[in-house]
């Protein structure tokens, strides 16, 4: 890992979060501006989950020709609370290798998250916020799609991937701000608790803007 990290503890109000310096042209997404309202929006991506997961479903039972479900699978959904720390370790890791990246936690919002305000292009954003999504939600649901017969195994292989898209549900809200917010060539700073984007300045340009980002 070139990322260098941070380990700053406990969250407790976005005064401690680290503010960026950010071009005059630099833009505020329109986001939440807290933990709470962050949760309260990231849950309307459950529904867009679920369906996924009703979807595949009946894919994988028009494949097998057969119920593929077999039962709830606590161990599943228990083993995919365990990649809390990994999913925003893959977050750090996506950033420029140059970036300093610090480590927060939340238990009264039920959150760990990562900030950094190392400036980032729009499809490398995008890239980061779906990366453990995409390790720990598709990939073992791929592995469950394919696999052969239904098992032990593939009813923890569905409910952990599905239980890791639901962890994954503010990354989703931040990719689709960037996908709709971003112009093309931009970048995205994080600074305070609000997320910038800007187009980027040419070198004699200063920046002089001090603002306040989370990456939920």
């Amino acid at each position: 890992m070139d990322v260098k990290l941070v380990w700053k503890g406990r969250y407790k109000d976005a005064s401690q979060l680290e503010k960026g310096v950010l071009p005059e042209n630099a833009v505020k997404f329109k986001e939440p501006d807290t933990p709470a309202k962050v949760n309260f929006f990231a849950a309307l991506y459950i529904i867009p989950v679920f369906i996924f997961a009703a979807a595949l479903a009946l894919i994988k039972n028009s494949i097998a020709g057969y119920s593929v479900i077999t039962s709830f699978s606590f161990t599943g959904f228990a083993v995919a609370f365990l990649t809390i720390v990994p999913h925003e370790l893959l977050h750090a890791v996506c950033f420029p290798k140059e970036a300093e990246v610090f480590v927060y936690y939340s238990i009264k919002n039920l959150m760990v998250f990562v900030t950094s305000v190392c400036p980032v292009s729009k499809s490398r954003f995008i890239f980061l916020s779906l990366c453990p999504s995409l390790v720990f939600g598709i990939v073992p649901l791929a592995v469950w799609l394919f696999y052969p017969s239904a098992s032990y195994v593939t009813d923890v292989l569905f409910f952990f991937g599905i239980s890791s898209l639901l962890l994954g549900l503010g990354d989703f809200m931040n990719i689709k701000n960037a996908f709709f917010q971003m112009p093309r060539g931009s970048l995205t700073q994080l600074s305070g608790f609000n997320s910038y984007w800007f187009m980027p300045q040419s070198p004699e340009e200063p920046k002089t803007k001090d603002k306040e980002t989370a990456l939920h």
